[in-house]
């Protein structure tokens, strides 16, 4: 069994505010906003977060964004993330700014580490060695490489609490850990990357099942009971916090194509491919050469330092416990599966394992062989370290070795260079030019120089320092190594070269609030009419303009199926306002018989919607028809038309479990047109349409969710004051929770 955690003689303040002052530094150029983030970060999470910030602070949940891919649920689309507390809490006060974002990207890696910090004295009693772990699983590759990728930063950042609690609620076979470990897990259900959770499950499968097992080969019924008793108050507690997440899959399900199941070609899309292991010692070459890596830029660094890897490639050879053990052949599995198609690995868990065909991108299985690795590598450090002669031959023949592949991957770089003038000597304006003027070879020769500087330095301090400073001298330049890694490679994929003020300037002199939305036709609002200052995708968002651009993994079925069989219908729809009148209506029969002329006006309908209607609508008899908005919320539209005969009144957003729609206070039926917007028969005469959003099952859901998060924060409000009187830290965790709520409700 592996060491448990002793309590701490002195606390970890110390630690914690290095690692924050370390994350701060390494990502300066994020952190003290001289450039903006990029990529997906400000295609995505920054429109996504402006407009639950919005919502909020006008006293209406994030229900429907009606701004993007003619309207879909932003509460269904858990990236959003409408349903996490720090959106909610942010959102509901000082808003979520693109400085918000770009400052809560340092905060999760700042989170990452602590949480890999703890984790790591888990499994030695080692806080400097710790403290190595957490700088080098917050500065590695993964973060640098996945700064874009928002909600897989949050998950990461969640993983090593998540486990750490878990595996700590069997050693000490505590309640508080499993209480802990639901609501982490709830953190990342509803703001981190789903794909963490369904892998995670198998983790903890594994280790469950060794800790059962085990208590059952030295027949201590009790503690067999006990663990039982402990994992289902562990599933049972994050299922009811899950409750909204659970009602709110079952409910998107049918509407989400990807839900029921990937193909295997979209599910291996951008794997870590297998020459991607070379970021373990040269992370630098992964710029500028997306031929030979044949992946995603985003995907393809794994690096976790070279100073560590000695200690992890020693770990491997070591004896180790059954835990260990299985904890390895994990992380192996996942490295295997992290290449995706490269071996059979991945085709096999997406073709007989559950939840493993509902994700793409197979290298993010590679974070947990990260997280294990560094777990690894940390206890034999701090092993290393207590036994220092034990290890010390073992580990210099390591890092000779690892030396000389250094030495022999710049030699071969040197020669496939042909003599060409390194562009590392020269003079550059920006870090963008310096970036873009390296080639593979040339990237290799620079930061291959440097590791050997590093694992030179190491090895003279293993064989030359004393016992007194080994530690020390190992610390400073674990965090220089990661510092230079860091540097190097943010520019490629973390940050642009424009200005987070420009940008915050540019947002700040756009609509605020729902205006009611204008009355041309919804194809003349496209993408290119908000980039500016870095933003390209999702930009009709801060415009406040409906629009049916489409830059988001979730979206409908039915529009997807649109786009690609019937482009013709579907450009024609969106050459109409938000709400107008049709009466060339067709069936669907018609449509993929090909037997009618396809206009701006025409409305398809099942066949047996079409039988039905068809009777009512007649033609118009004069050109008098019209339609006003005389209300508008994202969640509610108020129409006020009138016409000669009964029409068809078409509302341009995708129909989905909530809407309802009134005439003259009358509930009506929403009709299905064109596979995917909502229509109503408009009586003759004048009326007013409501069109309305309210999900009840998903408010219940809400409400049991949170009711048992706060009950949870109760509980472990009256736990913190009694074990460790943190009178002050409660006190402020509810002022800030209920300030919140009342800046909101009230």
């Amino acid at each position: 069994m592996l060491l448990p955690q002793r309590k701490a003689k002195e606390n970890h303040f110390i630690y914690i505010a290095l690692l924050l002052l370390i994350a701060i530094v390494a990502y300066w150029q994020i952190s003290f906003l001289k450039y903006s983030v990029t990529h997906d970060m400000v295609n995505c999470w920054i429109p996504w977060r402006h407009y639950i910030s919005e919502s909020l602070q006008a006293h209406a949940f994030p229900f429907w964004d009606p701004y993007q891919q003619l309207g879909y649920p932003i509460h269904a689309d858990l990236q959003g993330p409408s349903w996490y507390i720090e959106s909610f809490l942010l959102g509901s006060t000082i808003g979520e700014s693109n400085y918000v974002v770009q400052l809560l990207f340092i905060f999760y890696v700042f989170l990452a580490g602590v949480g890999m910090y703890f984790l790591s004295l888990c499994f030695h009693e080692n806080k400097n060695v710790a403290f190595i772990t957490a700088i080098c699983y917050m500065l590695s590759g993964f973060f640098v490489a996945h700064v874009q990728h928002f909600y897989a930063v949050i998950g990461a950042a969640w993983l090593p609490f998540i486990i750490l609690n878990y595996y700590r609620m069997h050693t000490e076979r505590s309640y508080k850990r499993a209480i802990y470990a639901s609501l982490f897990l709830f953190f990342n259900l509803t703001g981190g990357n789903h794909t963490f959770t369904f892998i995670l499950s198998y983790l903890f499968i594994l280790v469950g099942g060794y800790f059962l097992i085990t208590a059952l080969k030295e027949k201590k019924k009790e503690i067999v009971f006990q663990l039982l008793k402990l994992n289902a108050l562990f599933i049972g507690l994050t299922a009811v916090l899950s409750t909204v997440v659970f009602v709110v899959f079952i409910q998107v399900k049918p509407y989400i194509g990807r839900l029921s199941g990937m193909s295997y070609k979209d599910a291996s899309l951008n794997p870590l491919s297998p020459q991607s292991l070379l970021s373990l010692v040269v992370p630098f070459s992964t710029i500028n050469n997306t031929d030979f890596y044949n992946t995603d830029p985003s995907m393809c660094n794994i690096y976790i330092g070279v100073m560590l890897f000695p200690f992890i490639l020693l770990a491997l050879f070591r004896s180790k416990t059954t835990l260990e053990k299985i904890l390895l052949i994990f992380a192996g599995i996942c490295l295997l599966a992290s290449f995706g198609s490269y071996t059979p690995v991945h085709k096999i868990l997406f073709s007989f394992f559950p939840f493993m065909n509902l994700f793409r991108f197979p290298s993010y299985f590679s974070l947990f062989t990260l997280i294990i690795l560094l777990v690894l590598g940390g206890k034999q450090l701090a092993f290393t370290l207590s036994s220092f002669v034990i290890s010390k031959d073992k580990l210099v023949k390591i890092i000779g070795a690892l030396i000389l592949l250094i030495l022999l991957l710049v030699i071969f770089a040197f020669i496939k260079n042909n003599s060409a003038a390194y562009f590392f000597f020269n003079h550059f304006d920006t870090v963008f030019d310096f970036i873009k003027a390296g080639n593979f070879y040339q990237n290799i020769v620079l930061q291959g120089g440097i590791q050997v500087l590093f694992l030179l330095a190491l090895l003279v301090t293993i064989l030359k320092a004393s016992e007194k400073y080994r530690l020390k001298i190992i610390t400073v330049f674990v965090v220089l190594d990661m510092l230079f890694a860091v540097q190097l490679n943010l520019a490629y994929v973390g940050f642009s070269s424009a200005s987070p003020k420009e940008l915050h300037d540019y947002i700040a002199t756009l609509p605020k609030g729902f205006p009611i939305p204008a009355m041309n036709n919804i194809s003349e609002n496209t993408e290119e009419l908000g980039q500016k200052h870095g933003l390209y995708r999702n930009t009709s968002v801060f415009h406040k303009r409906i629009s049916a651009d489409v830059f988001n993994s979730f979206c409908f079925k039915n529009q997807v199926m649109m786009i690609d069989s019937f482009p013709v219908l579907y450009d024609s729809m969106q050459h109409n306002p938000l709400v107008y009148f049709s009466d060339d209506i067709f069936s669907e029969k018609e449509l993929k018989n090909k037997s009618i002329k396809i206009t701006n006006k025409t409305i398809v309908f099942n066949d047996e919607d079409y039988r039905i209607i068809s009777s009512q609508i007649k033609p118009s008899e004069n050109d008098s028809i019209a339609a006003k908005i005389i209300e508008y919320r994202p969640d509610r539209i108020v129409i006020s038309a009138k016409s000669s005969t009964p029409e068809l009144l078409t509302f341009l957003q995708n129909q989905y479990t909530g809407w309802k729609v009134f005439v003259d206070g009358q509930e009506s039926k929403i009709l299905l047109s064109n596979f995917m917007t909502m229509s109503v028969v408009f009586p003759k005469g004048e009326h007013t349409i409501t069109f309305t959003y309210y999900n009840k099952p998903v408010i219940i859901g809400a409400i049991i969710s949170y009711s048992f998060f706060i009950l949870i924060l109760i509980i472990l409000s009256v736990i913190w004051i009694k074990e460790n009187k943190m009178y002050v830290l409660v006190g402020l965790m509810w002022l800030v929770l209920l300030g919140s709520a009342g800046h909101y409700f009230l």
